[in-house]
């Protein structure tokens, strides 16, 4: 029996957090945490994913497209009123039952499928932590289907499809998260009123960045429009010469990673901390985490908006930064970034 495996990673975040809404540069990089997907026949559409073990769903080709036709033009008419609550409230149901349709929906029409098929999905990636779960998911599950039904599609091409995908998710993304996901390697993102920036950085930073741990410091308590808003309310002139720094540091950083500088690699980690922190976007946890990791030679940061969630640490000394992670009570796991993006896997889920 044919089937197809693929995988895509997730992504973070590296610099830039926060000073992007103001037209600032990013570096965003794809993780060596991924979403794995396995498609074999079917005559119906059947979709599992093992993240949400009570999920099993099973779709004939006319329901996938009925419900995918009908979120678009919830999306249309969310984004001409500037608010999706009805698209979001849509995609929820039935712990997101029409959001996994629209996933393969939209897929399916993009790549003009009009056959059956059994879809199983395992991810590695925690959700509503900013690494990018939806993302990985829209591209593993693109690529999975052109493949499978060997259409001759492009990675450009795939993107563009998952691009589509996290606008019934998220309303309006910025296509950061899911060019990261397809493409790999590190990313450089930058996206003013005039114009979007969105271009990989693998000819200047051609390897992966080893020695990178992270930790999850327990869920926000504050949405990430709620912390943008946050900062929104700053004084300007405050505002704005943390947000200049920022942007500053992910211009710094990618030199110091052309040059394999990790020690200024480290400098650019907690200055970006210290201005995040500044924006009023840390925690106290946080910061007694970023001060221990800082106190043995290393360094650390939030990532994505804040408020908790993960935080990103590095030091040279990775096996001394883990004992410290778990002393501390956490639950630390290795990560490397700037991984390879979406690709065709050999062994089973």
């Amino acid at each position: 029996m044919r089937e197809i495996k693929v995988s895509a990673p997730g992504k973070v975040h590296l610099v830039g957090e926060h000073a992007v809404v103001y037209g600032e540069g990013a570096i965003i990089a794809a993780i060596g945490k991924r979403t794995y997907v396995k498609i074999k026949p079917s005559r119906v559409i059947k979709f599992r994913d093992l993240n949400w073990p009570a999920v099993s769903r099973c779709w004939m080709l006319n329901e996938i497209s009925k419900i995918t036709d009908q979120a678009v033009k919830l999306w249309k008419r969310g984004n001409e009123k500037k608010d999706f609550s009805e698209l979001f409230f849509f995609i929820k149901k039935n712990s997101y039952q029409n959001y996994q349709a629209v996933l393969l929906g939209l897929a399916m029409k993009s790549l003009k499928i009009k056959e059956g098929f059994s879809i199983l999905v395992k991810s590695q990636i925690p959700p509503g932590v900013g690494l990018g779960s939806s993302a990985s998911r829209a591209v593993a599950i693109t690529m999975a289907l052109a493949k499978f039904f060997q259409k001759q599609v492009s990675l450009k091409k795939i993107n563009e499809i998952a691009f589509e995908q996290e606008k019934i998710i998220h309303g309006t993304p910025s296509g950061g998260d899911n060019f990261t996901c397809c493409f790999g390697g590190l990313i450089w993102f930058k996206k003013t009123p005039e114009k979007e920036e969105i271009k990989s950085l693998k000819k200047e930073v051609n390897y992966q960045l080893k020695n990178f741990v992270f930790v999850n410091t327990g869920l926000p308590k504050k949405t990430t429009g709620e912390l943008v808003q946050l900062v929104r309310n700053l004084k300007e002139e405050y505002r704005e010469e943390r947000i200049k720094k920022i942007g500053q540091m992910s211009k710094e950083m990618v030199l110091a990673l052309k040059e394999r500088d990790f020690q200024k690699v480290k400098l650019i980690i907690n200055e970006t901390q210290k201005n995040l922190k500044e924006l009023g976007v840390s925690t106290r946890k946080i910061d007694e985490l970023v001060e221990k990791v800082q106190k043995i030679g290393g360094a650390a940061k939030l990532c994505g908006a804040g408020g908790g969630g993960i935080v990103m640490c590095y030091f040279e000394e990775k096996k001394r930064l883990i004992q410290l992670l778990k002393k501390l009570g956490y639950k630390p796991w290795e990560c490397e970034l700037g991984v390879q993006g979406v690709k065709i896997e050999k062994e089973n889920l």
